[in-house]
């Protein structure tokens, strides 16, 4: 038998220059790549998404000014001081630069009175509860999203106890989300980082291994953030946690090559031979291997590189597909993480395969004999909490079969149609400010363009009749807040003597007075150029909604339909969320049975065996499954945000299999199998666990579901490979083996 040379720990070569790596990657994020989340009103889809198109058409038939804020100012409506403040209120929002415009009580109807008779001021200042007014705020499109703190100030320097104040708006919103994610990057994805390396050290107690892995999840997150930079991939709202999940990738790779280097430290025979040079990548990836005693051995860094690259391979490889088929679908947050994600997954194995390894063989391979010889308290605590499990692993079993059970109908229930409330805390200012505004007169736009069913115009002595009762009844819709169309500016226009005599000659006369500039042409608003198409803009409320929002909207468009209108094209946030959600479900659906197709075809490359694969198909299956259906049992909202948990869940899960079954090609035992991998596997879903669970301390509830989410996916997915996955190659192979038995005795 051959000794092994002792590789002291020393700096090596290959440490120093990864620090060089890093350091010049720093460089060059910090100065030139923009790491700030771009939330914008139209995060949902692009430019050149088809449902963005509608939204397109409407802006060229209407004049639209879309960023507008929403103040709604609560106390005694009635009093003096109330309607001076909100004239002092208005005139302060004038004087701030980019506003373009302020609609009030005070700016806008004559005083209070005739804004409560008012068919327009009525719907647009006084809230149902007739507790508050509104304050509207118009912003200058292009500066709409920098003015958010301005109008913040603002609303601080004139709140008092009976003058309570409470924002809204798409501006607004999207504002205070962009905050959110800024914060998280900087607590919890920092925080998550360091655990991660805190977690290394303490398992593998070394130096090395822990600021190689510090360092090599750093690279994979800097050589990604360059990448999609370069490839014009804003950080946007789902990419804004790429960093963290990442490095859960990179981990991955790390901890099972770390365990695969202190087994070759401590074996005293080798571990794997050393293949011919000329057909190394055919013997690592498909040849079985002769008898490890007949051939010299390699380093234990060598011997953990290629004993842990082919199931490394295949599980990058299953990850990636993973990503890449969110890129064919519509809605660009999930084409941005699928972009972003793949050269992530890249980046991550290449980072744990160049960078890693000169880490490890600047570690002391005697120091890790001593250590592993000597049992550290932490690996004892692990291995007492493998002992109860494997004990007891048909309770465990039994446990996940009940959960898969009993989480299945919460498929049926999943609400992947949240409203954008559910992003803030329940018990948050913010949110029961969005709450009250949302059910005094409705928080999401929605716009319909309708035209005559007859051809004729939109507007005329025939039609207004039709085109009222068409008001009158969206606004009876339970989930309609309120309503601002032509036929209500032509109510409001007809009060005066003059607007009535005009209107009694011509309609089209009234509104060529009603698109004048000292009218600020609000009509163009309301009626195309043409006269052909007339627009209703709606408030939608959230608050009590229960079903999707395309359900709504279908109804919306009955009840035009059945007015004598045609419903021409419909937009605005409302109907952009709804289209979002619905790609959102269809990806969970159509993506992850994919992915789980894919995976099983991948099983069988790899296994060459129909048994394992139907157990890894079958294992792979439950992850989502028990995930998604407690999402859907206890109602909780799965938002853009939270939704691709699932996705990072089967990866872990994926990873783990796919090492379990390498490792099974070459003991052919499972209980050796499970010896050999159980504490990686262990390490991987405690180190996953807790570096997600600190996600739930987050103000942001899309975060919290998000890192909640894939803690529990994480455990299952773990249990799962270890437990679950073995027993269903046995059973199966066990059910061959009869048949087989039974066929020979007849």
């Amino acid at each position: 038998m051959i000794s092994r040379p002792k590789i002291p720990g020393a700096i090596g070569a290959g440490v120093l220059i990864s620090i060089a790596i890093t350091l010049a990657g720093l460089f060059v994020v910090v100065n030139y790549v923009n790491l700030k989340p771009e939330v914008t009103d139209d995060f949902f889809f692009s430019s050149e998404d088809p449902q963005f198109q509608y939204e397109k058409e409407i802006s060229k038939l209407f004049m639209r000014n879309d960023g507008m804020i929403v103040i709604s100012a609560s106390g005694d409506i009635y009093s003096s001081l109330y309607q001076d403040r909100i004239h002092d209120l208005s005139e302060a929002l004038l004087e701030t630069d980019g506003v373009s415009g302020v609609r009030s009580i005070s700016h806008g109807p004559n005083d209070l009175d005739d804004a409560v008779k008012s068919p327009m001021w009525r719907r647009l200042t006084i809230s149902d509860d007739m507790k508050s007014t509104n304050i509207i705020v118009l912003l200058d499109e292009q500066t709409s999203n920098l003015m958010v703190p301005f109008i913040e100030d603002m609303v601080y320097q004139f709140e008092n106890d009976d003058f309570d104040l409470r924002v809204s708006g798409m501006p607004y919103i999207v504002e205070l989300i962009r905050r959110s994610l800024i914060r998280d990057i900087k607590v919890f994805s920092t925080a998550a980082i360091l655990i991660f390396g805190l977690i290394i050290s303490l398992l593998f107690r070394s130096k090395g291994a822990c600021f190689g892995t510090l360092i090599t999840c750093l690279n994979a997150c800097i050589w990604t953030f360059i990448a999609t930079d370069y490839l014009g991939i804003p950080v946007g709202i789902l990419t804004a946690n790429l960093g963290t999940i990442i490095c859960i990738l990179t981990l991955s790779h790390i901890i099972f090559m770390t365990y695969s280097w202190k087994s070759a430290c401590c074996a005293l025979t080798p571990l794997i031979p050393r293949p011919r040079l000329w057909n190394f990548p055919l013997r690592l990836f498909f040849r079985k291997q002769k008898d490890p005693s007949s051939l010299p051995s390699f380093t234990p860094v060598v011997e953990a590189l290629i004993l842990t690259f082919p199931p490394s391979f295949w599980s990058m490889f299953t990850t990636l597909l993973g990503f890449i088929s969110l890129l064919f679908v519509q809605a660009k947050p999930l084409r941005d993480l699928g972009a972003s994600g793949a050269i992530g997954t890249l980046m991550a194995i290449i980072a744990a395969y160049t960078v890693y390894p000169a880490f490890l063989r600047s570690a002391s391979s005697v120091k890790q004999k001593r250590i592993s010889e000597n049992k550290i308290a932490v690996e004892v605590i692990q291995r007492k909490a493998y002992e109860f499990l494997n004990r007891n692993r048909g309770y465990v079993v039994f446990a996940i079969a009940i959960i898969c059970i009993m989480a299945a109908p919460g498929l049926m229930t999943i609400d992947s149609d949240p409203s954008l409330i559910s992003y803030f805390s329940k018990n948050s200012q913010i949110s029961k400010g969005l709450s009250y505004i949302d059910r005094n007169g409705g928080s999401s736009p929605l716009m319909i363009v309708v035209r005559s069913g007859s051809g004729d115009k939109i507007v005329s002595q025939k039609t207004f009749k039709n085109l009222w009762m068409l008001q009158e009844v969206l606004e009876r819709h339970q989930s309609v807040g309120s309503v601002v169309s032509l036929p209500v500016l032509l109510a409001q226009a007809r009060k005066s003597p003059l607007g009535f005599l005009v209107s009694v000659v011509s309609m089209d006369a009234l509104i060529d007075i009603l698109k004048r500039p000292e009218y600020d042409e609000i009509a163009k608003s309301f009626i195309s150029s043409d006269g052909k198409y007339g627009l209703f803009m709606l408030r939608m409320t959230e608050s009590y909604r229960v079903r999707s929002r395309l359900e709504i909207i279908d109804e919306i468009k009955e009840l035009v339909l059945a007015q004598g209108f045609i419903p021409e094209i419909v937009g605005g946030i409302y109907s952009l969320q709804g289209h979002l959600a619905k790609l959102v479900a269809l990806s969970l659906v159509n993506g992850l049975g994919k992915l789980i197709l894919l995976f099983a075809l991948i099983g069988l490359i790899i296994s060459h065996s129909l048994g394992i694969t139907l157990a890894l198909t079958i294992s792979v299956a439950l992850l989502p499954v028990s995930i998604l259906g407690l999402i859907g049992l206890y109602r909780i909202p799965l938002d853009i945000i939270s939704a691709p948990a699932s996705n990072i869940a089967i990866a872990i899960g994926i990873d783990a299999m796919i090492h379990m079954i390498k490792s099974y090609q070459r003991f052919k035992d499972w209980v050796r199998v499970k010896e050999h991998l159980w504490q990686p596997v262990l390490t991987a879903m405690f180190v996953v666990s807790v570096g997600f669970g600190i996600f739930s301390f987050s103000s942001f509830p899309p975060t919290q579901r998000f890192g909640l989410a894939i803690l529990v996916g994480s455990i299952l997915a773990s249990l799962t490979a270890l437990f679950v996955m073995p027993l269903l190659v046995s059973k199966i192979r066990l059910g061959k083996s009869r048949s087989i038995e039974s066929k020979v005795n007849v």
